[in-house]
């Protein structure tokens, strides 16, 4: 299997990264903003860059795993986000198609509402701020223009990013952070999702390339809860004061963007197909633990 890896860099891209490696395959990832050894430099936007891998490399199958993924930062820089997240995929879609590549594309719980959730892949999507719009735009493009493609909606990844481990790179490590630091906290209790490890989904992504999945799967932990039960299961696996977290709602925290209250995604899919074990939120943090310990 040749294997291009765009957003390599990131949380899912790095651990898929290393977990295809070790699986023996040929794999090229690529970086965007963050320059970083064994990795090839590749803009979605930019479809000279584009070109140069794909003439290079040749793939199989793309997974594209980098985009802008910044909720509140897709709605202050409208224009970037379609840039990367509707142009970007374009110019991919155009390239793959070119090569007969398969791609498989990282999507969010975030095309939905949360108004009744968690979502099956069946449900209607209605994306309630640009990030979900522009996702769900990318989602329609690649459904429209390939025959061969695997679109994989995942929630509230978490874990680490070997190759540019930053504190900020997702909310439990950014948790993780300031509760270490001695700072407070806020948490939700009206915010719903599953969160997912890294090394879960990045396991759910080689299960399925290998069985050559097609069509919209949901890859995402086997636990629905709400962000302030969340923050307390970080505190309890990393050993955290829980004084430090204080519970609020969810407009209480003046966020940027709109956030979809009740989100979150069902597996039945996954399970019912016995493409892999799901586990909860106590399993995937004591991981991200070993992880960050090394």
């Amino acid at each position: 299997m040749k294997l291009l890896i765009i957003g390599a860099s990131g949380v899912l891209g790095s651990r898929l990264y290393n977990d295809t490696i070790k699986k023996k395959w040929s794999v090229m990832g690529t970086y965007c903003s963050r320059e970083c050894d064994g990795l090839f430099y590749l803009d979605v936007r930019d479809k000279n860059s584009i070109e140069k891998v794909f003439d290079l490399f040749k793939p199989e199958a793309v997974v594209m795993a980098g985009g802008i993924t910044d909720v509140d930062l897709c709605m202050l820089k409208p224009k970037l986000a379609q840039d990367v997240n509707i142009k970007g995929t374009i110019n991919l879609v155009k390239k793959i198609k070119e090569y007969g590549s398969k791609l498989i594309y990282i999507s969010t719980d975030y095309i939905f509402d949360g108004k009744t959730g968690p979502y099956k892949e069946d449900d209607k999507p209605n994306p309630i701020n640009t990030y979900g719009r522009t996702k769900l735009e990318a989602e329609n493009i690649i459904r429209a223009k390939l025959k061969d493609y695997l679109i994989v909606r995942t929630c509230q990844l978490y874990g680490v990013a070997e190759r540019s481990f930053a504190p900020n790179s997702n909310f439990a490590l950014k948790i993780i952070h300031n509760m270490q630091n001695g700072k407070k906290v806020y948490a939700a209790n009206d915010l719903y999702s599953t969160p997912t490890y890294s090394g879960l989904l990045s396991d759910i992504l080689i299960k399925l390339i290998e069985k050559n999945a097609e069509g919209i799967y949901h890859g995402a932990g086997a636990e629905f809860l709400n962000r302030y039960d969340y923050v307390n299961k970080i505190a309890d696996i990393f050993g955290l004061d829980k004084a430090l977290i204080l519970r609020v709602k969810l407009k209480d925290l003046k966020l940027k963007a709109k956030r979809p209250k009740k989100c979150g995604l069902k597996t039945d899919k996954i399970k019912k197909e016995k493409i892999i074990e799901l586990y909860d939120c106590y399993i995937g943090l004591a991981l991200l633990k070993t992880d960050i310990l090394g």
